[in-house]
């Protein structure tokens, strides 16, 4: 193990000694040679590199599935045995259009490792021999002396050692939106969580204020950036519920068909049929049996929905993953982005003597809070690093929120910055906790936006609360300038500590008059006898659209969970104000969670509404906590820190604006435009698709019920085939197909959003489904059998086979693609009677009907076509029994469900 791997904990050990740990120099850092030495040794620093699978290897794997065996042994049977080389033919390209569309899914699923990569910066700054140095940022080693600045992505890990004014922006590592401050100090708890470590600074992160060094402490896949591409690579991939149930649909039917199919062959040579026409009658049964265009359908049901879904901004980049959204139980939302906006914004406005003002809004700044407002917006615009750029402003989020206060207060900015210009700087420090600029005063200046007439200079200052009230020994009121008083000093620190409550990050500001700026080693001084101006309180808020979301979830039974890297105090007050954090609820932090095993938390789960301070590793801990009480989870996110989260979840739902592309890539869907309030559009997508999903499935494995029954009793009846095996195809994929389709696309139930989700442990099939299939599929066939028995005894001669067996057959097929078709308006709904249904509200399924009848008319009346399909033309008496035959079952179907349902 090497020493990067075994200390954790750099954080609490001073840079000297950690310095001297790693053989580091912190003036000179490491030699060339050295340096070579330790690439050898620790490796490129680089993250998980996971091997991916061969195209080919790809596509052979879309065919090791059950069902897809069957009727791969179908087809060889009848082109090398049978020598029926269309309905071969027919069989594979079944199976080969089946394979190609998944090959294409999976194909461009797993990028989410190499997204990760590509966050690593590809060059650094480093210290070696004395001399600084650019190189690939893979060959920084542990011990090698970095140098960071504004604008650089951090390329590994490091404690810092010489910081001046470093913020770093860490927000994909932690959920916070606000940068944090860098310092060399040491801290005590090694169990410091990320986000508390301003000592350190992390791969993937970037800086965003200021410059410094470090030493650099794990490189690779020791980092923390690192570690989360291991646990991406730890992932592992699951079935969604319905990838589930079709795949144990299809190896029952298939365990089904093969077994009805062995005892006919036995049948037919126990009473001395030929075995060739016994097995040919067996391998059409099997294909009757199997429903050869559902996986199709499935699959252009989802993509029709994926489209629907993407025209309401949520992309999903997995088919089944629209099914898995209709069953979703909670939601393991991030705050930071997802809730809330990612960008500080003024909430409160507190003046001396004045009451709060609330948001930054210019109807509620009166003219007589003006001359109390003016000097503290100068102040808080000048004193100020953040750019205008266009139509926004470019810096660092608290200082972009204080602009755009100034502007919303409609605040002369730019007359400000020219009037007032800044000429020297005390920047910020930690030590310090505030920053100062001197700006040169003007007589303009000074009567517009301050109350002093004969100033030279200007000091502005801004910080935090008790570090300029400490420096602050005057106030400005709506008199003017006065003393300030111990007792005021108390009051407002007071209000500053009851904002901090409400967990808003609270800035005060002063000013003062100088004279003389002082000399450069004494700059520091104009930091004293300063002038109170007032607080400015700010918050990341919500999104507006969140509140009607989070209510559509609970109507929905859908229960929200925060899920977030930030600290706990803005965490709950976010939570109270959307009210996930509700009475009987609890928040915890990720301290709390490490020391809680699986148990504690599976048996708590359900009582936590927020968890701050989180590692991405927890966030893992908590999807799998609620998966193991049978829940279905999704969870949202934006940062490199959700990523494992995201891939662990059984719905992991990405930010499209916001969102890293690592993010995205481990997401099954991606919110185009990054509203909480899509999520849930999504979610009655997914509760309609499904619903749907069972009309088809009911309707497609009922028509097949109906086509084997038709098959087994005429032949037990009669030893004669009443289909072949290019007809049940047909029927299969051609008029069964299309009114499926169409049910794919079926209109929403009233209650689709007000219901509780399903059970993840209700499958599509279940017993008393699956009887409704056998008694519907039963109903069916018994018009074909009728129209069988009767065509076959009293309308022809079949004894001498050729045109009247032919005959024969075109009347069982023709009742059966009729009586199924009229079966689609039926299967719409499983309590329903089809008159109580509008007729015209689903015009796909009107199309389909008319589409399929157009096709079943020219497979018998076509010569070309009837001479493929076996079929010949019929007379007036033929097309009396086949209408009756069909009308008949749909109606008996309708009335025995609505029997059924009222008992």
């Amino acid at each position: 193990m090497t020493e990067q791997e075994r200390v954790e904990a750099w954080h609490t050990l001073d840079v000297h000694e950690v310095s001297r740990m790693l053989g580091a120099s912190l003036d000179h850092g490491l030699s060339d040679e050295e340096a070579a030495a330790r690439l050898l040794q620790y490796g490129e620093n680089t993250i998980r590199e996971e091997e991916r699978a061969h195209p080919i290897t790809l596509f052979l794997n879309q065919f090791r599935d059950f069902m897809i065996y069957v009727l791969i042994a179908a087809a060889a049977i009848s082109g090398f045995l049978l020598g029926e080389i269309l309905d071969a033919l027919v069989i594979l390209f079944i199976v080969i259009a089946n394979a190609i569309l998944g090959f294409i899914q999976e194909y461009r699923a797993e990028r989410a490792l190499e997204s990760l990569r590509q966050l690593s910066a590809p060059t650094a700054l480093v210290i070696r021999g004395g001399r600084e140095k650019e190189i690939p940022s893979r060959e920084i080693v542990p011990g090698d002396l970095l140098l960071i600045e504004t604008g650089d992505f951090v390329p590994a890990d490091a404690r810092v050692a010489h910081p001046h004014n470093l913020r770093a922006d860490q927000s994909s590592l932690t959920g916070e939106s606000e940068a944090d401050n860098k310092n060399a100090a040491t801290f005590d708890d090694p169990e410091l969580p990320l986000g508390d470590r301003a000592n350190m600074v992390y791969s993937g992160t970037h800086i965003v204020h200021g410059r410094g060094d470090g030493v650099v402490v794990a490189t690779g896949k020791v980092t923390e950036l690192g570690k989360i591409a291991e646990l991406l690579g730890e992932a592992e991939p699951e079935k969604t519920p319905l990838q589930n149930e079709l795949g144990k649909t299809g190896v029952r039917i298939a365990l089904l068909c093969i077994a009805i199919a062995g005892i006919i062959f036995i049948f037919g040579l126990l009473r001395n049929l030929e075995w060739s026409e016994m097995l040919l009658f067996s391998v059409s049964l099997a294909v009757a049996a199997i429903p050869e265009g559902l996986p199709a359908i499935v699959t252009i049901a989802l993509a029709l929905g994926m489209r629907r879904m993407a025209d309401r901004n949520a992309v999903l980049r997995r088919l089944t993953a629209v099914e898995t959204l209709g069953s979703a139980d909670v939601i393991c939302t991030d705050k930071t982005g997802t809730l809330t906006r990612n960008e500080m914004e003024v909430e409160e406005l507190r003046l001396p003597e004045s009451p709060p003002i609330e948001g930054a809004r210019d109807e509620v700044l009166g003219p007589e809070s003006r001359d109390l407002a003016w000097p503290l917006l100068a102040t808080a615009s000048l004193c100020n690093d953040a750019k205008a750029r266009g139509d926004g402003f470019l810096g660092e989020g608290t200082e972009v929120a204080l602009l755009r206060m100034a502007v919303d207060l409609s605040f002369p900015l730019d007359e400000a910055l020219a009037d007032l210009p800044r000429v020297e700087e005390v920047p910020f420090e930690s030590e310090r906790k505030m920053m100062s600029t001197i700006n040169a005063a003007s007589e303009i200046g000074n009567a517009k936006f301050f109350p002093f007439s004969d100033a030279s200079f200007l000091v502005l200052a801004k910080g935090a609360p008790e570090a300029v009230l400490d420096r602050c020994d005057r106030i400005l009121t709506r008199d003017g300038v006065r003393e300030l008083s111990r007792a005021e000093h108390s009051y407002y620190s007071g209000e500053a500590e009851e904002m901090a409550k409400r967990a808003l990050r609270t800035l005060a500001f002063a000013c003062r008059p100088l004279q003389h700026i002082p000399a450069p080693g004494e700059i520091e001084s104009v930091e004293g006898n300063l002038i109170y101006l007032g607080l400015v309180g700010m918050m990341d808020p919500p999104r507006p659209e969140v509140m009607p979301a989070l209510d559509a979830c609970r109507k929905a039974s859908i229960e929200v969970v925060m899920v977030t890297g930030d600290h706990a105090a803005t965490a709950q007050a976010i939570a109270e104000r959307l009210g996930i954090l509700t009475p009987g609820k609890e928040i915890i932090t990720g301290e709390e969670l490490s020391r809680m095993s699986d148990e504690e938390l599976a048996s708590r789960v359900q009582s936590i509404a927020v968890y701050a301070r989180l590692s991405p590793a927890d966030k893992v801990k908590i999807v799998k906590a609620w998966k193991e009480i049978g829940k279905v989870v999704a969870m949202t996110g934006d940062g490199v820190n959700d990523a494992p989260g995201l891939k662990n979840a059984d719905i992991g739902v990405a930010m499209g604006i916001a969102g890293t592309d690592v993010s995205k890539q481990a997401a099954d869907m991606v919110l185009a435009d990054d509203n909480f309030a899509t999520i849930v559009n999504a979610v009655e997508e997914g509760r309609i698709i499904f619903d749907n999903l069972k009309k088809f499935v009911y309707f497609l494995l009922s028509c097949n019920m109906s086509e084997v029954a038709t098959m087994f009793i005429a032949m037990l009846a009669s030893s004669m085939t009443p289909l072949s095996a290019v007809q049940v195809l047909w029927m299969n994929l051609v008029t069964d197909g299309f009114p499926a389709m169409a049910l794919g696309i079926d209109t929403p139930a009233p209650d689709v959003m007000s219901r509780p989700p399903r059970e993840a442990s209700e499958g599509i099939l279940s017993w008393r489904r699956q009887l409704h299939i056998i008694w519907q599929g039963l109903t069916l066939s018994l018009g074909a059998l009728a129209s069988f028995f009767i065509a076959r005894y009293w309308l022809f001669d079949v004894s001498g086979g050729g045109v009247e067996l032919g005959k024969v057959r075109t009347i069982v097929f023709t009742t059966l693609v009729l009586s199924q078709l009229l079966h689609s308006f039926n299967s719409r709904s499983e309590h329903l009677s089809v008159t109580r249904l509008s007729f015209f509200d689903n015009k796909a399924l009107l199309a389909a009907l008319g589409a399929s009848l157009t096709l079943q008319l020219g497979v018998i009346l076509v010569p070309p076509l009837m001479r493929l399909f076996g079929t010949e033309y019929l007379n007036l008496s033929a097309w009396l029994l086949i209408i009756a035959a069909s009308i008949v079952p749909a109606i008996l179907i309708d009335r025995i469900k609505v029997l059924l349902n009222r008992g």
